[in-house]
């Protein structure tokens, strides 16, 4: 008689296909990071692609319910909390950075101005998504 193996290899455990998940993310992250950084973005973007579409296809794979209402909890508590961390050093740091602008200590760069702008875009994306979900 064969013992069911244990840790990552648990056939049909969900946490199984959770590991699977995050290992096929981790996999796209890094062939992007590494095709990118040797120059050779097609195959960057393709291995990318490969691992992506590997983890939203596996919950597909499997009978049993992957993500429940803790994930779901677990989900809105850490989103609340680092869109308020984020929040509140964006507060702090652009005005500083305005301030900053007037001496000769910084200039706002291509770099400085994309974040600026990508951050406001989040929290106006944030607050209609609120206005939006408080009325439905």
């Amino acid at each position: 008689m064969t013992e069911p193996a244990t840790g990552l290899l648990r056939t049909g455990a969900p946490e199984t296909y959770k590991r699977l998940m995050l290992a096929c993310c981790v996999f796209a992250g890094v062939a992007l990071g590494v095709g990118s950084a040797l120059q050779r973005p097609l195959v960057a973007v393709g291995l990318y692609a490969v691992g992506m579409i590997a983890a939203v296809a596996i919950p597909s794979a499997t009978s049993y319910t992957l993500f429940d209402e803790r994930d779901d909890t677990i989900h809105r508590r850490a989103s609340g909390f680092t869109l308020t961390l984020f929040g509140w050093l964006a507060a702090i740091v652009f005005p500083s950075l305005v301030v900053l602008s007037s001496t000769r200590y910084f200039s706002w760069g291509t770099a400085s101005v994309t974040l600026a702008w990508t951050t406001a875009a989040v929290y106006v994306t944030y607050g209609v998504a609120i206005g939006y979900y408080r009325r439905r």
